[in-house]
């Protein structure tokens, strides 16, 4: 076993019950970090998989960590990864689902008049991401995220200066000369990385924490694996939050800002996009009543 899965959760059992029948013929170990477990109120290991995690007899490979409190996805995260010791890490979402494609892998012409026949298997999505990482050398990487509308989500992003998100739609040879930061959904990270640069910042709660620990990886490498995709549920639980977003996005952009002074710039600029943050969250809590 080589790899640490880390599932932080809340409210989304549909998802979370998705995600471990998916893994339950897979060797890696689970954690599942339930940030409110009086919704789930249920031990998965005992009600989720049809079968046991690893297609063993036993649940040793599930670890279920259910919460008092509300310890946000940054928070979460951390904790699951507290005691993992496998060399690899997925930081995982509870709305990604795996598609794994069936790759065309020998192709056989048997003559003018046939088709041809073709042989085909399965690509296991995970196995594919640290085959990926290993021969890039790469400390972190992210598969394409793809939203259920088929567009893609992303190819990374940049940070402006005046403190917003460039969402990027290029696909670049070499990633991390030309990106800031890849997405936290679906994201393969090596252990040892994560740990030594002390894991998410929990005062991000929820929200740009990745982009924070992206900032902070300037001597590692990380990318995108173009040709491996994942479906993103994107928003999930945010949609069913209210103005929580829009807080936490009024709030964290002042984090970053006081966090990296050197990737930003106080101007009239900057002062315009946190009005708009403000003006979101005005919005959404209006919406909302």
């Amino acid at each position: 076993m080589n790899l640490t899965v880390i599932i932080p959760t809340l409210n989304n059992f549909k998802g979370l019950k998705y995600l471990l029948n998916y893994f339950k013929d897979k060797n890696y170990q689970i954690i599942v970090v339930d940030n409110k477990s009086t919704i789930i109120g249920l031990d998965p290991r005992r009600s989720l998989p049809s079968t046991p995690i690893g297609g063993g007899d036993d649940t040793e490979n599930l670890v279920y960590l259910p919460q008092e409190k509300n310890l946000g996805f940054a928070g979460g995260v951390n904790l699951g990864a507290r005691d993992v010791e496998t060399k690899w890490m997925l930081v995982l979402n509870d709305d990604i689902e795996f598609e794994d494609k069936l790759l065309n892998l020998k192709y056989q012409l048997l003559n003018k008049f046939q088709i041809l026949n073709i042989k085909k298997e399965k690509q296991n999505v995970i196995e594919s991401l640290i085959q990926f990482a290993e021969e890039n050398k790469l400390d972190a990487v992210s598969p394409i995220l793809r939203n259920p509308d088929g567009k893609v989500e992303n190819y990374g992003y940049k940070i402006l200066p005046f403190g917003k998100v460039e969402i990027l739609n290029t696909k670049y040879e070499i990633l991390d000369t030309k990106i800031d930061g890849l997405t936290a959904a679906c994201l393969l990270i090596r252990t040892e990385m994560f740990k030594k640069l002390g894991g998410f910042d929990e005062s991000f709660f929820a929200y740009l924490e990745d982009i924070d620990f992206f900032l902070r990886m300037k001597n590692y490498k990380f990318g995108i694996a173009y040709d491996i995709e994942v479906l993103h549920n994107h928003m999930t639980t945010a949609k069913t939050m209210g103005n929580f977003k829009a807080k936490q996005d009024m709030v964290n952009w002042w984090r970053l800002f006081f966090k990296h002074p050197d990737k930003f710039k106080f101007n009239l600029e900057f002062v315009a996009e946190r009005l708009r943050n403000v003006s979101g969250y005005l919005k959404t809590t209006f919406k909302s009543i």
